[in-house]
């Protein structure tokens, strides 16, 4: 990953509803569409730090803002299943009939529902060190993620109350969340330590994760409430057959071997999983490989 002076382009679409949504692009305008979705308490603007992969490859990259996060409106009781409806919206507004996505980490969810619900928009898909279904987490996951993804789906209301916990913990601004990240670092394997230890990609982080906050961060809570419970549609039910999963071995917060669960339950799934590779690493020293990959899918 090499940070680019690239100009992101920076807007809001607006749905039927009447909500605004949030809308970043990087690379060339008239490139391969690759709709990003990004992590848990992220934005649209972790586009900002593929801009020069997205342009060396010629890809056109959106990142849209879930509901309640950077510059997208808040829906009431809104499902994982209601974002393939945005995304169909966002889209044609953009002129893009058909397009690849690929989901980060708690990205992945979203990506796995839009497979699921509108396969016939899509050309590919791509999972990058993903948030798995949670029975898969439950039954492979660490001893300690799997008493929190099991308290998620008969005790929401402890999930909510930690999830707010350690969010009061880090706070929302620049400074507390880098500080965060470079204490954390220090849990996680070495290629996202050096990573995390770049200041530019860090603070590239820090920008799309501030922004996550810019409302509130209530639609952070619920997300992360909504990936640990039912997620609406099993995922060995994905008949979409441009599937592609991405993972590192040394991911000490999506742990292997749930992923490969997910890659042996996808009916169709292409994997590819890197033992000396991370969580954000991943994604880093290998996005060009992933965008080739999904656009000649």
């Amino acid at each position: 990953m090499s940070l680019s002076s690239t100009s992101t382009r920076d807007f809001t679409v607006r749905l039927r509803d009447g909500r605004s949504m949030g809308v970043a692009v990087v690379g060339p305008e008239d490139g391969f569409p690759i709709v990003h979705f990004h992590g848990s308490g992220s934005s649209r603007l972790e586009v900002d730090l593929l801009a020069a992969d997205a342009t060396a490859r010629g890809v056109k990259l959106i990142g849209i803002d879930r509901p309640g996060m950077g510059r997208s409106d808040m829906k009431v009781n809104y499902r994982l299943l209601d974002w393939p409806d945005d995304v169909i919206e966002v889209t044609d507004q953009l002129g893009h009939e058909r397009f690849a996505i690929e989901g980060l980490s708690a990205g992945g969810p979203y990506a796995m529902a839009c497979a699921y619900k509108i396969p016939q928009r899509l050309i590919s898909c791509g999972l990058i060190s993903t948030v798995p279904p949670p029975e898969f987490m439950r039954k492979t996951g660490p001893v300690s993620v799997r008493a929190l993804w099991w308290l998620g789906a008969h005790f929401p209301w402890f999930v909510r109350l930690y999830a707010q916990l350690v969010q009061n913990m880090v706070g929302v601004d620049e400074t507390s969340i880098e500080k965060y990240l470079l204490k954390y670092s220090a849990r996680l394997g070495t290629a996202d330590q050096k990573l995390l230890g770049n200041a530019e990609i860090r603070k590239s982080i820090v920008r799309a994760m501030v922004e996550s906050y810019r409302q509130s961060g209530k639609a952070n809570l619920e997300a992360t409430l909504g990936g640990v419970q039912p997620w609406g549609f099993q995922v060995e039910q994905i008949t979409f057959e441009k599937m592609f999963l991405w993972h590192g071995e040394q991911d000490r917060i999506m742990p292997v071997a749930p992923a490969r669960l997910l890659a042996q339950a996808l009916p169709h799934c292409t994997a590819s999983f890197y033992p000396d590779e991370g969580h954000f690493s991943t994604i880093a020293n290998h996005a060009q490989d992933i965008f080739r990959t999904l656009t000649l899918a």
